[in-house]
Parts: structure tokens; sequence; C-alpha cells
């Protein structure tokens, strides 16, 4: 079992163009990413969580880009 790699909210928040403090709210989508708690302050996202929230809101954004209004 390979370990999953774990990033902070300020690496999420570049992945996926948002802020910080919105990423620690669970807003941008990033409500549905799992949280790990190492200590009382620090929060760690899995990275391939990230990745797949990205794609997904970038497939999303493609569909909205094409259909005709």
């Amino acid at each position: 079992m390979t370990p999953k790699i774990r990033i902070d909210a300020k690496q999420v928040a570049a992945i996926i163009g948002c802020a910080r403090k919105t990423v620690l709210n669970g807003g941008a989508g990033t409500g549905q990413l799992t949280r790990i708690r190492n200590g009382s302050k620090q929060v760690r996202f899995l990275l391939e969580e990230v990745q797949a929230l990205a794609q997904k809101q970038e497939r999303l954004a493609q569909r909205h880009r094409m259909s005709p209004n």
C-alpha cells in the first residue's frame, strides 16, 4: 500500500484557484474533501482528492461554456 500524499490548505487553494480561507471554510466544493487533522489547528487534505475535484470543476466549466444560452 502506497502512502497517500497530504497537502495543506494553501496548496489546495493554489490547485483549485481560490483563497486558503475558502478551503478551510469548506467553500468552492472543498467541503467534500477528506480532512485530516494533525493537532488542533493543522489540517491536511489528500492530493488525489484535490486533483479529482479540480478536474471535475474544469469539466463542468467546459460543459457550461459549450452549452448555448
